[in-house]
């Protein structure tokens, strides 16, 4: 018994380690983890019943990116596009940054300064 488990123990790491996924995801709708990221975004603004349309959302490790528009529920109102770098520790989704949306901020510049504030956060989960 304990050579067959030796002999299928390293099979078993490489299908665990091919099905595990190594890039960015983006969390399906309606999933624990995509209603856990937009409740960290929604905390601290003046109007909570926002709904957030993504337009880039990669999760990888510890880490997510999400640009999304903001808008009214019924749609009727909608809102200059933001974005949020956040990070999960064990209280949860944190936003830890947000690029200044400005007209006189430069995108690029902006998310290279997170970028290099947060050197750990996956490289693949920012806009290009």
């Amino acid at each position: 018994m304990h050579n067959i488990a030796r002999t299928f123990a390293p099979l078993i790491v490489l299908i665990v380690a091919a099905c595990s996924p190594s890039g960015p995801t983006t969390p399906p709708e309606g999933s624990a983890e995509r209603e856990a990221i937009f409740a960290a975004i929604r905390q601290g603004r003046e109007i909570q019943d926002q709904v957030f349309v993504a337009t880039h959302f990669k999760v990888q490790d510890d880490w997510a990116w999400l640009t999304a528009n903001p808008q009214s529920k019924d749609g009727a109102n909608r809102y200059e596009p933001e974005s949020w770098l956040l990070q999960k520790t064990a209280g949860g989704w944190h936003v830890v940054a947000q690029p200044c949306q400005e007209a006189d901020c430069v995108w690029k510049d902006e998310v290279a300064k997170i970028r290099a504030r947060f050197p750990q956060a996956p490289a693949a989960i920012f806009p290009t």
